[in-house]
């Protein structure tokens, strides 16, 4: 009878392995920098939102794949909590991020903001907790991007993965509603005069 154990990691499992971490890193430097203060950009808020918005793609995107395999058509119910879930996490965070974002100029004239740490923590938290999840539930496999993807192996595994990737929904909508109340609370600033023009230049007498 031929063995079910799973099969030992690839170079290739190492190379997604190797992604999946700088992709971390790169979070964990976003997170501190929020909590400590960063320069405004509103460029930057929102490629950052799309970073994230990407993450949650692929993620979901096998948890999905593989729910169709067990609900059929009852699936897209489903997905319309995916899409949900984040829209309103980020239309309650919005107004109170733009409460309670602080903004001061510094030396270099530049504008810098300040927010809590619960939001940028929490979703690295739940991010790191959704990686850690589906490579508990699916093993090396977890880390390759494949069509299709490998399936929940039961009912109870695929249940986990939707638990976690809803959390995680609800932690990207709030980083959404932060890039947008920051951004409207950056447009309420009061903005400096702008300077008049020079006095018009006194010409010559003539000769």
């Amino acid at each position: 009878m031929a063995s079910s154990a799973p099969a030992p990691p690839t170079s290739g499992f190492y190379t997604e392995l190797f992604l999946i971490v700088i992709i971390v890193l790169i979070l964990a430097r976003r997170t501190y920098a929020m909590i400590q203060g960063t320069t405004y950009s509103a460029a930057r808020l929102f490629v950052f939102a799309g970073f994230y918005v990407v993450i949650y793609l692929v993620l979901s995107y096998g948890t999905l794949a593989g729910a169709f395999a067990y609900w059929g058509s009852s699936t897209y119910l489903l997905i319309l909590a995916y899409v949900a879930i984040p829209v309103v996490a980020g239309l309650v965070a919005a107004p109170r991020v733009e409460r309670v974002v602080h903004f001061e100029q510094r030396a270099d004239g530049q504008w810098y903001y300040k927010l809590g740490w619960v939001v940028p923590v929490a979703y690295l938290v739940l991010f790191v907790t959704r990686l850690v999840a589906e490579v508990v539930i699916l093993g090396p496999s977890a880390f390759y991007i494949t069509f299709p993807p490998p399936p929940a192996p039961s009912l109870g595994a695929l249940i986990t993965l939707v638990a976690v990737d809803l959390l995680f929904g609800v932690s990207l909508g709030l980083l959404l509603g932060r890039g947008f109340g920051v951004y409207r609370a950056y447009q309420k600033l009061p903005k400096p005069a702008p300077a008049p023009p020079p006095p018009p230049s006194t010409p010559l007498p003539d000769r």
